[in-house]
């Protein structure tokens, strides 16, 4: 409880004696009810103070010649006189009466839970800021009376009325002015839950009513019904609906109350929604109100079960799958469809990738090499059968017939045995044809592979194939050498035919250092810079016989500008990971990195693409970059191999698109 002071400001009315003026803090002498009214004097000897505090109470003091502090409560709220009156003992004649209005008010109070209780309802009241919160005295105004209770108690009404509910403070003192709280419990309407969905039962209860027999109509045209004060309903539709409720073959006015019910919000979702024969397929419940569901997969599977269901069906077609609530109780059914697939002619390519096996549209391979295969990639629409035939050198060369799904990629690859023809040295073309499905013809591209006269081939160690290499970073080239070369020539072109064909006008460096060849500014100026160029090494003996050459190799050299900086490498979990130099090492499946990207310029957007081990996995736009302005990004790389090699590239956009940022990240998996 507060405490409130009230000063008394010595005076002189005499050489002798010492008086008080009253004095309030704060000035307006206003309290509550069970607060410390606080009042201060001070007085010489041969004074007698006497306290009369409005409210039956005194108190009496006697000069003591110091200060003295004391308290006073008031039990009940109103208006009371506070009155000091002072007689000076040796003083004849002395004496002051000084008055003060004090103002109490109530802060005590009653509420009850819930705030707009019905009858029959189970009520909490509490007593707020009551002082002897341990010892109330509560009259119900029913004719119950609860004796020593806390300042919280339960009571339940079973006649329809008004009610003054009244508790007693200061250990349940009946003398004193109560706090009441008045309850008027009519005829009415409650039910449960407080916000029900659709199809959720609801227990609807008449409250107050003088029969047990009651005429039910829930505002939902379903048919008007007789029943107990108790019932319970499921409503069909979302929607605001007036129940009302009146005695069966009564004059009495009905009563209404309205409901809301919110939409339905149950759905079921399948970890795919299509797939083949004998293949677990996962359903799920979503926001059903009961732990047991009536399942029924649509091929004669009904069964009880949770929220969360895996089965397998045995054969093709589409099927409906349904759930019931409440183990079958619910009235509301709730599907969704999916489609096993089977084979059938209605077969349709959607997509086609024809590549050999190092992913381009050429190579170069030795005489007699194993290391060269085609490989086809299809996504059908459609499950069914696709077949077709290999073509070499403008002739049949080998058949192939696969069954082929739905939305699944198929990747069709030449033989092993016999492989692709690698006797005859010189330029070999592969292409296929699919001859089912039928319909519109499918054109694929022309492939190319080189054989070289000999079986001796130069492995390539730097730059790796489709390096794109800064500007002001010379490259060095370097590789093996080759059984019986006394000596190694390098060739560049800007395309790829001149180095295929070995055409006349080819121009061949000659390579001192034997197995590198870094170019001098005249060479390296000379390769244009923003476009693929190719590259091979030869070997030659000593009487300038070729002896063996290097597959054709590409290569791009950029004008950078764009500046890319790694700022952070952190797992999923965002734990950090320490950027290394030559390798970053991680165990994890997957990394999150986070750099910054800036230009010295101005550009209507730059693209940032990421690689990793040569595939595509993500691609970024910056939209109106400013001058040197950092435009910070953030992209996950798998790593899945043993080394990875993550390349960030920067474009920008025009026309033709320009690379002009470049940065490499090596990852190392323990």
């Amino acid at each position: 409880m507060k405490k409130i002071i009230f000063a008394f400001t010595l005076v002189i009315c005499s050489l002798t004696a010492l008086v008080a003026a009253i004095e309030t803090q704060p000035a307006s002498g206003t309290i509550n009810v069970g607060d410390d009214l606080g009042y201060r004097f001070s007085c010489n000897d041969g004074n007698m103070i006497d306290i009369y505090f409005g409210d039956g109470a005194t108190s009496l003091f006697v000069s003591a010649n110091t200060i003295s502090y004391a308290y006073h409560k008031y039990k009940n709220p109103g208006t009371y006189i506070f009155h000091k009156h002072l007689i000076a003992l040796y003083t004849p004649g002395c004496i002051i009466d000084e008055y003060r209005n004090i103002t109490v008010l109530e802060d005590r109070t009653i509420t009850t839970s819930p705030a707009m209780p019905t009858l029959g309802q189970a009520i909490t009241f509490t007593a707020n800021n009551f002082n002897t919160p341990g010892n109330i005295m509560w009259d119900m105004g029913d004719g119950t009376v609860y004796i020593r209770r806390t300042n919280v108690i339960t009571h339940t009404y079973h006649r329809i009325g008004t009610y003054t509910v009244r508790a007693f403070d200061w250990d349940g003192n009946t003398r004193n002015i109560p706090v009441t709280l008045v309850l008027n419990l009519t005829r009415n309407i409650s039910f449960s839950p407080a916000a029900p969905r659709v199809d959720e039962p609801v227990a609807i209860q008449a409250n107050g009513f003088s029969s047990n027999s009651i005429d039910w109509d829930f505002g939902d045209n379903s048919p008007q019904q007789t029943y107990s004060t108790m019932v319970s309903h499921r409503y069909q539709n979302p929607g605001v609906f007036l129940i009302t409720a009146v005695e069966h073959d009564s004059e009495q006015a009905p009563v209404t109350r309205e409901i809301s019910i919110l939409p339905e919000n149950r759905f079921l979702t399948l970890s795919v929604s299509e797939l083949r024969p004998d293949e677990p397929l996962t359903v799920t419940a979503n926001n059903f109100r009961s732990p047991m569901i009536l399942w029924d997969f649509g091929d004669q599977t009904v069964l009880s079960g949770p929220a969360v269901m895996t089965h397998a069906y045995k054969l093709p077609g589409n099927y409906l799958i349904t759930a019931r609530d409440e183990n079958g109780g619910s009235e509301k059914t709730i599907r969704i469809a999916v489609r096993i697939l089977g084979l059938s002619d209605q077969v349709n390519l959607e997509v086609a990738e024809l590549t050999l096996d190092n992913g381009k549209y050429y190579k170069v391979v030795p005489k007699n090499s194993k290391d060269i295969t085609a490989q086809l990639k299809m996504k059908m629409r459609g499950t069914g059968i696709v077949s077709g035939y290999w073509i070499v050198d403008s002739q049949p060369y080998q058949f192939f017939n696969e069954t082929v799904f739905q939305g699944q990629l198929k990747t069709i690859v030449t033989p092993e045995i016999p492989g692709l023809p690698v006797f005859d040295p010189g330029m070999h073309t592969i292409t296929v044809q699919l001859t089912r499905p039928q319909g519109e013809p499918v054109v694929f591209p022309t492939l190319r592979y080189f054989v070289l006269p000999y079986e001796n081939v130069i492995e390539i160690l730097s730059p790796r194939d489709g390096a794109v290499i800064k500007e002001d970073q010379v490259a060095t080239f370097s590789w093996q050498g080759a059984l019986g070369g006394s000596y190694y020539q390098i060739s560049f072109a800007n395309s790829l035919f001149p180095l295929l064909r070995e055409e006349p006008g080819l121009v061949w460096l000659d390579c001192p250092e034997q197995l590198n060849f870094t170019p001098d500014a005249r060479v390296w100026n000379a390769i244009q810079r923003n476009q693929w160029t190719y590259w091979k090494v030869r070997a030659l003996d000593s009487t300038n016989t070729v002896v063996a050459e290097s597959p054709v190799q590409e290569m791009k050299i950029i004008i950078p500008g764009a500046r890319i900086s790694i700022q952070r490498i952190t797992d999923m979990d965002g734990n950090g990971i320490e950027l290394g130099g030559d390798f970053t090492v991680a165990r994890n499946d997957r990394l999150l990195v986070q750099g910054q990207l800036a230009y010295p310029g101005e550009a209507e957007y730059l693209i940032l693409r990421v690689y990793a081990n040569d595939r595509l996995v993500d691609q970024l736009l910056f939209r109106d970059v400013k001058k040197d302005e950092r435009k910070e990004f953030e992209t996950s790389v798998p790593n899945l191999d043993k080394e990875s090699l993550v390349v960030f590239e920067v474009l920008k956009s025009s026309s033709p698109s320009l690379v002009i940022g470049y940065a490499e990240l090596k990852l190392k998996k323990e």
